[in-house]
């Protein structure tokens, strides 16, 4: 589960870094693959890295509500304390005014996992498929597909397993 994390969250970081910055729309989707890179089942040391980067660009897309929400957690993970005093900086401008400036398609509070091919949540309770060997999830409509994780099983495909016969006399 774990490796399955660390390539959905690697992969979704490599797209988030070649999308295009021109437009706001642009701006809201590297922020809300950067909220999401923050929800995937990192070692602490990489999840401060998913934080600062998160905290980074709400902050500068004025969602300072959500920003102060990833400096919390972040220092909560206990930083190295040039990074915690940053973080507490941010934090106080954050709560200075705790507003979000634009809407995107995240919510923190209910639990989700990320569809490995289109890079969005999908919400506790939601319909979605998985792939059999790597358990990545994903949205319904990627069913029958090649998995994106391990690149050898049918998405939504049930598998039994491996099985041993035993001979007998």
């Amino acid at each position: 589960e774990i490796c399955c994390s660390y390539l959905v969250g690697l992969t979704m970081e490599t797209a988030r870094k070649e999308l295009p910055k021109a437009t706001i729309e642009d701006q809201k989707r590297i922020c809300e693959m950067a909220a999401y890179f923050t929800h995937c089942n990192l070692q602490p040391i990489h999840q401060i890295l998913t934080l600062r980067t998160a905290l980074n660009l709400f902050f500068k897309l004025k969602n300072y509500k959500t920003a102060g929400s990833f400096a919390r957690r972040l220092l909560e993970l206990g930083p190295k304390p040039e990074v915690a005093q940053q973080t507490r900086k941010i934090l106080q401008a954050c709560d200075k005014n705790p507003t979000d400036e634009h809407q995107l398609l995240y919510d923190e509070h209910n639990p989700f996992d990320v569809c490995a091919a289109s890079y969005t949540p999908i919400y506790k309770g939601a319909e979605c498929e998985s792939a059999p060997l790597s358990g990545a999830k994903y949205l319904p409509k990627f069913k029958g597909e090649v998995c994106r994780v391990d690149r050898v099983s049918q998405i939504g495909k049930s598998t039994a397993g491996l099985k041993i016969r035993r001979k007998v006399r």
